[in-house]
């Protein structure tokens, strides 16, 4: 089984090539990398450089993240769908065969918790765990799903459609609450195998209060949420 293994990328080829080769260490070889460049094109360089006939490297065929994202799944000829964040990286080499493992029994949206990791010129300074339990009714009121740890069957998106670009930074919760709310179980893998970056590069996220803020009164209004508030991924991993 084929999986896809989809790797939006932006003008950070170093740390891309890090993603990729955690990808290229995977015990499981039968997957393909999309990574789609919406920067400036080091991205296609450097993934086309790695010489794996396994990794495609395209254009983004829109603007963005979320569509970079969509761009990737409409080119996937996998069953399965994989996500990696070109910042971010797997530590656990059995990854992929831990995911085949539960979707071969049964369809449904697979994840796994992991660590983040603040890093400064390379240099790895705190790594705090990140590892929640995830129901549909606790996702109505905050996302502790790493989106670098899920995979599902691709045949989600034939009957959801794909992912919303409208949803900007919360494209990934939203796509839980649509999977879950269309009756696919969401089941936890044990252990913490994937690790994602917190660094000089995407520290910004944390900045843009207002704009994410209308963001997730879009999300709000799109699911019906009530209450749901701003939060940062470092403070949720300081609960555990």
């Amino acid at each position: 089984m084929v999986i896809s293994v989809l790797i939006p990328t932006f003008n950070r080829p170093q740390l891309l090539l890090r993603a990729l080769r955690s990808l290229q260490a995977q015990l499981y070889p039968d997957w393909e990398a999309l990574v789609v460049d919406d920067g400036d094109g080091s991205g296609l360089e450097a993934a086309r450089g790695l010489g794996d006939s396994r990794i495609r490297a395209l254009p983004n065929a829109g603007k963005g993240q979320v569509q970079a994202r969509n761009t990737a799944l409409q080119a996937a000829s996998g069953e399965t769908i994989a996500l990696l964040d070109d910042d971010d990286w797997w530590e656990d080499r059995t990854h992929l065969y831990r995911v085949l493992r539960v979707l071969r029994a049964v369809s449904a949206l697979v994840y796994r918790g992991g660590y983040l990791v603040q890093e400064r010129d390379g240099l790895e300074l705190e790594r705090l765990p990140f590892d929640f339990s995830a129901t549909p009714e606790a996702l109505r009121h905050n996302n502790t799903i790493l989106a670098t740890g899920i995979a599902y069957p691709k045949a989600f998106h034939d009957e959801l459609g794909l992912f919303d670009p409208e949803m900007s930074d919360y494209w990934d919760w939203d796509w839980y609450l649509r999977v879950s709310g269309a009756g696919h179980p969401l089941i936890q893998l044990p252990g913490r195998g994937v690790v994602v970056s917190m660094h000089g590069a995407n520290m910004s996220y944390s900045a843009r209060q207002e704009e994410r803020q209308r963001y997730l009164e879009r999300l709000s209004a799109k699911h019906k949420l009530s209450g749901v508030k701003l939060k940062d991924h470092r403070i949720i991993a300081n609960w555990a």
